[in-house]
């Protein structure tokens, strides 16, 4: 990996929403084996409080202390509090390229009724296989 690549790795990272920490857990370690880089929240406005917008993009700060651009989010339907969708609108209407997708085992008539909300969402349905996953963050 040559330097300009891990800088770049180190300068963005992946938010994770969900309220099941073994969840959270799992799936950070999993991006974590493919040198992906993690923000873990345990609610929308976890998420919400931690980010610092400059100059259009999201950001995070790392372990570090340093700032690191969010280069995607991985979310929940069903969060406690604020729902996966509308934190999506509130992601959106802070930054509204960024990468989200979004992980449900919701049923496809609850999804037909926020369709509009989560316009430009990778959806990912529970269960899935890491690939799927990252296949979905490569293309959101």
């Amino acid at each position: 990996m040559t330097q300009k690549q891990t800088e770049r790795q180190l300068s963005q990272l992946v938010a994770l929403v969900d309220d099941e920490p073994e969840i959270l857990q799992a799936l950070e370690s999993l991006l974590a084996f493919k040198g992906v880089a993690c923000s873990v929240h345990e609610s929308g406005e976890s998420l919400l409080e931690a980010v610092t917008l400059l100059e259009g993009q999201l950001w995070l700060p790392r372990e570090d202390k340093q700032l690191a651009r969010l280069n995607a989010v991985v979310l929940d339907m069903n969060l406690p509090g604020m729902s996966g969708a509308d934190l999506v609108q509130a992601l959106r209407r802070l930054q509204p390229q960024l990468k989200i997708v979004m992980i449900t085992a919701a049923l496809s008539d609850q999804l037909q009724a926020r369709a509009q909300d989560l316009k430009d969402v990778t959806m990912v349905y529970k269960p899935f296989r890491l690939e799927t996953l990252e296949k979905a963050l490569q293309e959101a």
